[in-house]
C-alpha cells in the first residue's frame, strides 16, 4: 500500500515521514485504503456548547469533534511567506550568475514554490526579455554609427595621406586595416 502527500499529490512509501518532492509532514497520514480517524486539529471550534458542564476547563481553540459540531470551519492554511534571508538569496542567485540565473529563474518562475517568488521570477524573465530586445536595437544602432565613421575617417586618410609624415604606407595599412 502507498498513501499520497495532501499537499502535492506525491505517491509515497508507507514509511516515508516527509514528501519526496515538497517537504510537507506526511507522518501522519495513513496509507490508503486503511480507514481515517476523524481529523482532528485542522477544525475552529464553534459556539461551546458545555451548559456549564467541566467550569474551569476549556479545550484547545483548535480542537473539535468534526462529527458533531455543525459550526465548525475549516482552517486556512497561511499562505507560505518567504523570509528576509530566502529573498537575498533569490535575489542574489538570479541576478549575478548568468546563464544559472535564467534557469533559476525558469525553475522557481514555473515549478513549486512560495507564490511571490514565483511572481518575482517572471517578472525578472519579462525584464531579461526586454533587456534583450533593447540590447540588440541598440547593438545595430551603434554599429551603423560606428561603420558611418570608419567610413569618413576611412574617406579623411584617402584624400589627406599625403600631408601625414608618415605617407601613404601607413594610410594603406590602416585602410586595408579597417576593410575598406
Amino acid at each position: 500500500m502507498a498513501k499520497r502527500c495532501t499537499r502535492c499529490g506525491n505517491f509515497l512509501m508507507d514509511d516515508e515521514r516527509f514528501c519526496t518532492r515538497c517537504g510537507e509532514n506526511v507522518s501522519n497520514i495513513p496509507p490508503e485504503g486503511q480507514p481515517t480517524q476523524p481529523a482532528q486539529g485542522i477544525y475552529n471550534a464553534g459556539p461551546d456548547n458545555s451548559f456549564g458542564r467541566n467550569e474551569g476547563y476549556s479545550s484547545p481553540a483548535n480542537y473539535t469533534n468534526t462529527y458533531n459540531n455543525p459550526y465548525a470551519t475549516p482552517i486556512q492554511k497561511p499562505s507560505e511567506e518567504m523570509s528576509l534571508g530566502k529573498w537575498v538569496l533569490t535575489i542574489i542567485v538570479t541576478t549575478f550568475f548568468g546563464i544559472i540565473s535564467l534557469i533559476f529563474l525558469f525553475i522557481w518562475g514555473f515549478g513549486d514554490g512560495p507564490e511571490s517568488r514565483k511572481n518575482y521570477c517572471k517578472a525578472m524573465l519579462i525584464v531579461e526579455v526586454i533587456s534583450l530586445v533593447l540590447g540588440i536595437v541598440l547593438w545595430f544602432v551603434l554599429m551603423g554609427i560606428i561603420g558611418s565613421m570608419a567610413g569618413g575617417l576611412g574617406d579623411y586618410l584617402e584624400k589627406y595621406a599625403e600631408n601625414y609624415q608618415y605617407g601613404s604606407a601607413a594610410a594603406t595599412s590602416l585602410l586595408s586595416f579597417l576593410g575598406m
